[in-house]
């Protein structure tokens, strides 16, 4: 009875944790940033209308998907494509987690755009974000070639992902959340084909971790997302949601050896405090 009524919950917090494993496979795998990219989204999109075939649902995919759906497709891999090519010259905890001040920059950009006022509370919460984002930096910028290109990377990761957001918002209700996620794979995949094209044919060592990418931050992730998304209130799932850099973090931490400061650490627990914080003002609890 218990998991059965937490399901969603579990649904919710092993989706977060799977979609931050995708640059612990890109270290281990030492697959171009582009192939797995491809890859991930590629077997995602086969997995999911292979899963909807077998459970009677493939009708889901029938129709033309709007255009909104086909750019979040193209954000879809842009974000995840620059995200790994960050992680190739900056730690995985300061990818990351500028990643995710994306809720924070939607959140002023849907102010002007979308009419969705912030309050003085939300406002403060984003200024925290961003000043923790600065104590993770330690107030000072690496001057080197290779970590200002990784900072880049990173930056359009940020924007091509809080574009994602705001865009998604703007996705017809009507359309079903299964037919928006297989053509935002299918068409993230197919975006950076090019790119792939001239790359040799995977190691058979390496084909491994592309099946992995696939089912879980690709497929698993995606479902149990969707699933939860439809059953748990919009903040309940934002806050879980945090609990993806929460696993890059201690992954990078245990893993990899990458050394944070106290004031890094600090700085990293007021950014995910401050996105907690968001979800649960900025959002009304839904009907489940």
């Amino acid at each position: 009875m218990f998991l059965s009524s937490y399901r969603y919950f579990y649904m919710a917090a092993l989706a977060a944790a799977m979609m931050g494993t995708i640059g612990l496979i890109a270290r281990y795998s030492a697959v171009d940033p582009a192939s797995l990219t491809f890859y991930r989204l590629g077997l995602g999109a086969v997995i999911l209308a292979l899963y909807l075939a077998v459970t009677g649902q493939l009708r889901l995919l029938a129709g033309k998907p709007p255009v909104l759906v086909l750019v979040n497709g193209i954000l879809l891999a842009s974000f995840i494509l620059c995200f790994l090519s960050a992680i190739q010259t900056i730690s995985l905890t300061l990818a990351i987690l500028l990643v995710y001040l994306a809720p924070a920059l939607s959140a002023i950009l849907a102010h002007f755009l979308f009419a969705e006022r912030l309050t003085s509370r939300t406002l403060f919460l984003i200024m925290l974000a961003f000043f923790g984002f600065f104590m993770l930096q330690e107030f000072q910028f690496d001057s080197r070639v290779e970590q200002q290109q990784g900072l880049w990377y990173a930056l359009a990761s940020l924007i091509t992902y809080t574009a994602f957001i705001l865009l998604n918002k703007k996705v017809p209700d009507a359309v079903p959340l299964y037919h928006k996620s297989f053509y935002q794979l299918l068409v993230g995949s197919l975006c950076v084909l090019p790119l792939v094209a001239n790359q040799p044919w995977p190691e058979a060592d390496q084909w491994l971790w592309l099946v992995i990418a696939g089912l879980f931050p690709g497929f698993l992730a995606l479902v149990f997302a969707l699933q939860a998304i439809q059953h748990l209130p919009t903040r309940v799932f934002g806050t879980l949601a945090y609990l993806e850099p929460v696993v890059v973090i201690i992954a990078a931490w245990l893993l990899f050896a990458e050394p944070m400061s106290v004031l890094q650490w600090l700085g990293a627990m007021l950014i995910l405090a401050s996105g907690v914080a968001q979800s649960w003002l900025s959002q009304s609890p839904k009907q489940s």
